[in-house]
């Protein structure tokens, strides 16, 4: 269930409020840490309206990415099934996806975190060995420049609250 206050920030901001107008409107002696963080994860409006097209395309990368793996894994675990060689060990792969998929929700709502995440991940990714090839490397370098470009355009340095 979502924070009042969040859902107080959030809405103010697609109003088009500025972060500096609604620190001074909604801080209270006792909400102030927590109105900060808020203000420092979500965009504002016309960052959102702006930037929504790169969003969507990293969302399609990823998510594209995510459901290859997923098929990789599935047709790995058929493989171990077929032979009797199944072991719940094989299940440790789906680890990943897993990971991909809270990312990706984070980046559907265009959360800071997510986009940090997504850079940390992608970045990490290339030192997996199957990674290394196409079309996954290529893949995989667009989700970090998309992360990157996303995370500088969404949150720049001038609209962050410092405490």
């Amino acid at each position: 269930m979502a924070d009042p206050l969040e859902k107080q920030v959030l809405t103010e901001l697609k109003k088009g409020t500025s972060k500096q107008q609604l620190l001074k409107k909604l801080t209270t002696a006792d909400n102030r840490d927590d109105l900060v963080w808020y203000l420092n994860q979500f965009p504002t409006d016309k960052g959102r309206r702006e930037n929504r097209w790169v969003n969507l395309l990293l969302v399609i990368v990823l998510l594209a990415v995510t459901l290859n793996t997923l098929y990789f894994i599935a047709m790995i675990q058929l493989k171990a099934l077929a032979v009797d060689r199944f072991s719940p060990m094989l299940l440790l792969d789906l680890i990943v996806p897993a990971i991909n998929f809270f990312v990706l929700s984070k980046i559907i709502r265009f959360h800071h975190q997510g986009y940090q995440f997504m850079t940390v991940l992608g970045i990490l990714a290339l030192f997996r060995p199957e990674n290394r090839y196409m079309p996954n490397l290529a893949l995989y370098l667009v989700i970090i420049g998309l992360s990157v470009f996303l995370l500088l355009r969404l949150f720049p340095k001038k609209e962050r609250i410092n405490d």
